[in-house]
């Protein structure tokens, strides 16, 4: 199994594929294309064979980036034989791919496009070189859907995380002694990169909102990106810099989430975040917005609340609900994370995309009229 990502940061695409490949270990071997990125010291410590190339974008340089791909494509094909690529995010990957291999079965998993004309034409080219298209929910199928992708070739599988060891009571207290965080607080926590779409402004908005109504609400920001200097400043002229904490980015975010009374996310455009699974997993109440297929995850009023996007109000609102009453965070953090259990684990992802990457490679073998091989895996 060949795996490619347009980057490897340490954002949740990359953390969708570790998890998809630590689940499947059992069945399929994996290897990995993907630029230079942080994340690859992880696919390293999984013991991922890969092989870097450069970014493919439409640059003056693409020619040369797409020569270095093919080669590195080349080189994991000749070593380790894999029968199926499955490419995340980037079309333009598949295209690469589909150049390198022509005859190879392929799937593309779409985590989340930032315009239309970025959908319009991963569908184009999709309808053309893939076998099979994953949506991360049923949001995106149906914007997927929208923009042209054909329906017969998309499939829906919720993203999945491996559920995180649960502490005992006295150690819950640690990770806010480490965070410099007052054991009384009440921590209104989130994990993301701190870009415009995720719409962290708006939560340090709230903040400042219920300062006065509750004077024991804190906010950690857990994640690093572009926005952190300007939502320090905000922060700083809406006169809360004192009350929130940024950590930068984490390579494990389990303590930080321990941390938190309620955990938030006010984005404005989503497909699935992974931050809000891990959130449910620690049995933490979720505050967030009603787009993309967050309402999937969180059921407003039984597992956390919901608000629209860009409703400073309404998400200041939903957080002083919380913020006031600890019995209700208990019980809606228990049930988001029964939800969790049920819907979004690693095991329950890795099964689905198992049946996809079978059932392209045996739609691959029926058309050239030859048997499917039965195991190992693809």
């Amino acid at each position: 199994m060949l795996y490619e990502l347009p980057f490897a940061n340490l954002g949740g695409t990359e953390k969708h594929v570790l998890t998809l490949i630590s689940a499947l270990r059992r069945e399929v071997a994996p290897c990995l294309l993907a630029p230079q990125g942080d994340a690859l010291r992880l696919f390293c410590d999984l013991g991922v064979p890969y092989r870097t190339v450069l970014p493919l974008r439409p640059a003056p340089g693409v020619r040369r980036a797409l020569r270095v791909h093919h080669a590195a494509f080349q080189a994991l094909m000749d070593e380790f034989g894999p029968r199926l690529v499955h490419v995340h995010c980037g079309i333009e990957h598949a295209v690469a791919a589909r150049l390198a291999s022509p005859g190879i079965p392929m799937v593309l998993t779409i985590h989340g496009h930032p315009d239309a004309a970025s959908y319009i034409v991963s569908g184009f080219l999709a309808n053309r070189i893939v076998d099979e298209v994953i949506c991360v929910s049923e949001a995106e199928r149906r914007v997927a859907q929208g923009y042209g992708f054909r329906k017969d070739r998309l499939t829906v599988i919720h993203n999945g995380i491996v559920s995180p060891s649960r502490t005992a009571a006295p150690a819950q207290q640690q990770p806010r002694q480490r965070l410099g965080l007052r054991e009384d607080a009440v921590v209104i926590g989130t994990v993301s990169r701190l870009e415009r779409r995720k719409g962290i402004a708006h939560l340090v908005s709230a903040l400042a909102r219920i300062r006065r109504d509750c004077p024991s609400a804190v906010l950690l920001v857990v994640g690093d990106g572009r926005m952190r200097q300007d939502l320090e400043r905000l922060a700083l002229d809406l006169g809360v810099r004192d009350r929130v904490v940024f950590t930068g980015a984490l390579p494990d975010p389990t303590a930080a989430l321990e941390a938190m009374d309620i955990f938030a996310l006010p984005s404005i455009q989503e497909a699935l975040p992974m931050a809000i699974l891990e959130a449910m997993a620690m049995a933490k109440p979720v505050v967030a917005t009603t787009v993309g297929g967050i309402p999937e995850a969180v059921v407003h009023g039984e597992t956390g609340l919901l608000v629209p996007p860009k409703d400073d109000a309404g998400l200041a609102s939903a957080l002083l609900v919380l913020a006031r009453n600890p019995a209700r965070r208990q019980e809606m953090g228990a049930r988001g994370r029964a939800r969790f259990e049920a819907l979004f684990t690693a095991d329950l992802m890795a099964r689905r995309t198992l049946d996809v990457y079978r059932r392209v490679v045996a739609r691959r073998s029926t058309h050239r009229s030859s048997p499917l091989p039965s195991e190992p895996g693809p």
